[in-house]
């Protein structure tokens, strides 16, 4: 069986919490929920938030939030995930895609300008692969930014401020190929008290906005308290990967500027096409996926052909398995195979 490209971070300590959660019969939204919340805004810095049902109903939310009306334009990356260019239209508001980076990923802030001019009323930031998107550039322009941390937790800005902590609000994922996972669900979280407090009463005040229930965020609290020895483990995969690379005529992407960034995954940006590429991994045993397969500029053509350098980190840049969970001689099988790429 071929080493999958995701698996999810659970051990049986995880279990046990959910286990605990059964046997107090708290199977629906409450303390938990409630204790998840908190731990995350401790660890990011920010004023709190709400968990609700998923990364779609979150941004929903973050964007309600925000008081933006139908017709508004809000700028995101042409390779930010496809569920953000339809939560976005689905609340009738206008997406804009702005090219990205061609060495990170990330949205590229000289990019989104033109868009600003033309009537922007907001930004929706997603730091992609683990790398960290400049924030300061975007907040410059004076609009409100819903920043996505799900492929960046315990990545960090320069100067040392968590990811998460750089928005007006915050979305983080908790689906089950997260860097922290719930089994699925989302957290939605406000830089401020008063964000946060703006965020409580727009989710209460609609029933679209379910809550998490403890039986999920039960397995997020244990997955919060092992946070950094779970880094820990997908740095030092991700450093015999790198080394490995370097063997082969591909290249890995890289972080712009001081920030530091965490290997959500492990993207190589190849010479030319993925065919010969895949099917070499394949046959050795390794599954591999697309980077920006789901992206919204794979869902708007036009977009991905206004977005030279998005449409070709989607036609070369390949992800290899990188996750806790790698057994080491599983690490061993990958690094051999990045060496030897064709």
């Amino acid at each position: 069986m071929a080493i999958p490209i995701y698996r999810p971070t659970l051990k049986r300590r995880d279990m046990g919490s959910v286990l605990g959660c059964i046997v107090s019969d708290k199977l629906g939204p409450g303390d938990l929920a409630r204790d998840l919340v908190s731990r995350v805004s401790q660890a990011m810095g920010t004023g709190g938030g709400v968990t609700v049902s998923s990364p779609y109903a979150g941004l929903s939310l973050a964007l309600e939030a925000l008081g933006l009306a139908p017709g508004d334009a809000v700028v995101l990356s042409a390779l930010a995930p496809a569920v953000h260019l339809r939560a976005i239209r689905d609340r009738g508001l206008v997406p804009l895609l702005a090219d990205v980076d061609p060495e990170s990923g990330c949205i590229d802030p000289a990019a989104a300008e033109p868009l600003v001019a033309r009537g922007a009323k907001a930004f929706v930031a997603h730091h992609a692969l683990g790398f960290v998107a400049d924030l300061e550039a975007l907040r410059g322009t004076g609009l409100p930014v819903v920043e996505d941390a799900s492929q960046a937790v315990g990545a960090h800005f320069p100067g040392g401020a968590p990811c998460g902590s750089g928005g007006d609000l915050c979305l983080l994922s908790l689906d089950p190929e997260g860097i922290v996972t719930c089994g699925g669900g989302a957290l939605v979280l406000g830089r401020t008290r008063q964000a946060a407090a703006g965020l409580r009463r727009t989710a209460e005040g609609s029933p679209v906005y379910a809550p998490l229930p403890d039986l999920n965020a039960a397995l997020g609290i244990s997955q919060i308290a092992a946070l950094e020895r779970f880094l820990a483990v997908r740095r030092e995969i991700g450093a015999a990967y790198a080394q490995a690379l370097v063997k082969s005529r591909h290249r890995p992407l890289v972080q712009k500027g001081e920030a530091e960034p965490v290997p959500f995954s492990f993207p190589v940006l190849l010479a030319d096409g993925m065919k010969d590429v895949r099917a070499f991994a394949l046959k050795k045993g390794i599954e591999t996926l697309p980077a920006f397969a789901e992206c919204a500029a794979a869902v708007d053509g036009g977009a991905a052909e206004a977005c030279p350098h998005a449409r070709s980190l989607m036609l070369r840049c390949l992800l290899f398995p990188l996750y806790p969970m790698l057994a080491r001689r599983d690490v061993e099988t990958v690094a051999k195979v990045l060496a030897a790429l064709p």
